[in-house]
């Protein structure tokens, strides 16, 4: 048996770890922070209820808002994409027409880019990149204000204890929880992580 493939083998394998070695230890430290989360404590009173809610406020409304970004961007690198490969196409078209000669391989070339367009703006109007985007920064909008209710309460505001605060700020988060598109685990994992670390946030108020 001929085994001198294994040596090179090892040695890609090698490289990339190496190459890759900061995304490889972030994959690592976000799965080891998703697998030893602390086991599940109900709230006893309602002050940590309180806490639990505006910690899971604030994970959602983050999230979105990054899920949000992320669709937005995105966008418009697809748009991008479509609008330098559509005036590559019309300026290919008509140099072609000022020229006497063009060989079947430039021709084949414009050909392909014109589908390559064609394709990226169907992907573009399929994926819905901008108005998901919208739609997870209105649902951001939203655990943001029902948040900001929660740290009302919880800092003693008396207008924000009229009548059955506890159960109204739970039928909100309910209906929120039903209508908000939603979000991959991998970025609200990701926006946890990052929250973990108390990195202040530009929108964390």
């Amino acid at each position: 048996m001929q085994r001198s493939a294994c040596p090179a083998v090892r040695f890609d394998v090698a490289q990339y770890r190496q190459a890759h070695a900061p995304r490889l230890r972030y994959r690592t430290a976000l799965t080891s922070d998703m697998t030893t989360l602390p086991p599940y404590e109900p709230p006893v009173d309602e002050s940590q209820l309180l806490l639990k809610w505006i910690r899971r406020a604030r994970e959602s409304q983050m999230s979105h808002y990054d899920m949000a970004d992320l669709l937005a961007r995105r966008d418009r690198q697809v748009g991008w994409l479509v609008t330098v490969l559509s005036a590559f196409v019309g300026t290919a078209v008509f140099a072609s027409l000022t020229l006497t000669a063009v060989s079947f391989e430039q021709r084949l070339f414009v050909g392909l880019v014109s589908v390559a367009v064609a394709v990226s703006a169907a992907v573009k109007l399929f994926l819905r990149y901008a108005e998901r985007a919208e739609k997870h920064r209105a649902a951001g909008a939203r655990y943001g204000a029902v948040r900001r209710r929660l740290e009302a309460v919880f800092a003693g505001d008396a207008d924000a204890r009229d009548g059955h605060y506890l159960t109204a700020i739970r039928d909100e988060l309910d209906r929120l929880a039903q209508d908000s598109p939603n979000v991959p685990p991998r970025i609200f994992h990701r926006t946890q992580h990052m929250l973990s670390k108390d990195t202040p946030r530009s929108r964390d108020a």
